[in-house]
């Protein structure tokens, strides 16, 4: 399996209800896709499958305009390849990680 980082930033001010709204929508759309993932932040999920970036964002764009955001704002798909490096995980995300590598 792939890891993917995503990271989204909605439009909307943080802590407001559409930004919210807005990042369920995303966790419903990673739910479709991989049932692995860990979200460390609001902000960005660790996510495992093996589907492409490219796929990935098309299929969180499309599932975030059937939930009504037709501009999800920034969303980003980064692959983690070897030699990706981390300070400060608990220790669930460091098992998390170590199981989806």
């Amino acid at each position: 399996m792939a890891l993917y980082l995503v990271i989204h930033r909605p439009d909307e001010a943080a802590g407001s209800a559409a930004d919210t709204a807005s990042r369920a929508a995303l966790r419903d759309a990673v739910w479709e896709v991989a049932d692995s993932h860990w979200a460390p932040t609001e902000e960005a999920t660790l996510v495992s499958t093996d589907l492409s970036a490219d796929y990935l964002l098309a299929h969180f764009r499309s599932g975030m305009a059937r939930r009504g955001y037709k501009e999800p704002g920034l969303v980003m798909v980064v692959p983690m390849r070897d030699g990706a490096a981390f300070a400060g995980l608990p220790e669930d995300g460091a098992a998390w990680i170590a199981g989806a590598m």
